[in-house]
């Protein structure tokens, strides 16, 4: 029905995406996979965007249907929290070796693969030590999208009662250094594609620029491609040359 109403992108997004169909139980093991090439067949409907995955649940069918199908765009949102074993364990979240394997195999199995993830800073009792291992690792997979946050306590949470709370000045501190790092990799990232030719889709006309996305950004958090004296509808999909890199932004022309 939405895509009939003109739809052309679908972002699915739920507290863990990628455990879609896990509550129906083992007599129905239809799955995540199964929905994406069901999603594949809808005439019209040009992207398929998965936003927050939890890390535990990439199957082998999973990754594969990723990289088969040609809606699904080559860019996947895995909120990651930490990449430090210590810390990790305290937010009880998957263990940090899981988690480099994950990205490794990502990284191997879909080409040209854009990974967006977030982070959170100064949880209760990270070390210095710890803070300089998450930043190591996030230099090291070289995250294409990402934000950062200072932990903020919450009522009824573990992690309010925890010991160790750090004070506001240093979860600043280390938020502000991974938020830069992740501005830096997505400027390195933006320069890259200029010469290059992808694939846009037109959000909207700014007078007589349209102005969109490529499938490695997600509309409203990621960069933009505006295409200058170029009148297209909303919707509209087309192959564009990268001129320029403005910041995070690019500037195109679309190829006939």
């Amino acid at each position: 029905m939405l895509v009939a109403r003109g739809v052309r992108e679908l972002n699915l997004i739920a507290e863990d995406t990628n455990q879609f169909g896990s509550d129906w139980g083992e007599a129905d093991g239809r799955r995540l996979s199964d929905f994406l090439r069901a999603l594949e067949g809808l005439e019209g409907l040009r992207w398929i965007r998965l936003l927050y995955c939890y890390p535990s649940y990439f199957s082998d069918d999973l990754v594969g249907e990723i990289a088969r199908n040609p809606k699904v765009v080559k860019y996947i949102d895995i909120p990651l929290q930490h990449m430090d074993a210590s810390v990790l364990q305290r937010m009880r979240r998957p263990g940090a070796a899981a988690t480099a394997a994950l990205l490794e195999r990502l990284r191997a199995q879909i080409p040209g693969l854009a990974l967006r993830t977030t982070f959170i800073c100064g949880f209760p009792g990270e070390t210095e030590a710890e803070h300089r291992t998450l930043v190591k690792e996030a230099r090291r997979f070289g995250f294409e999208r990402g934000g950062a946050f200072a932990y903020s306590p919450e009522d009824g949470t573990p992690a309010a009662d925890l010991p160790s709370q750090l004070d506001d000045e240093v979860k600043q501190a280390r938020k502000d250094e991974l938020v830069s790092l992740f501005q830096m990799r997505s400027e390195e990232w933006a320069e890259a594609q200029v010469g290059s030719i992808l694939r846009v889709m037109v959000d909207r006309m700014d007078g007589t620029d349209a102005v969109g996305r490529t499938e490695f950004d997600a509309i409203d958090i990621d960069g933009t491609v505006r295409i200058p004296t170029m009148p297209l509808a909303p919707g509209t999909v087309v192959r564009a040359r990268i001129v320029a890199a403005d910041g995070l932004d690019l500037i195109a022309e679309v190829v006939r």
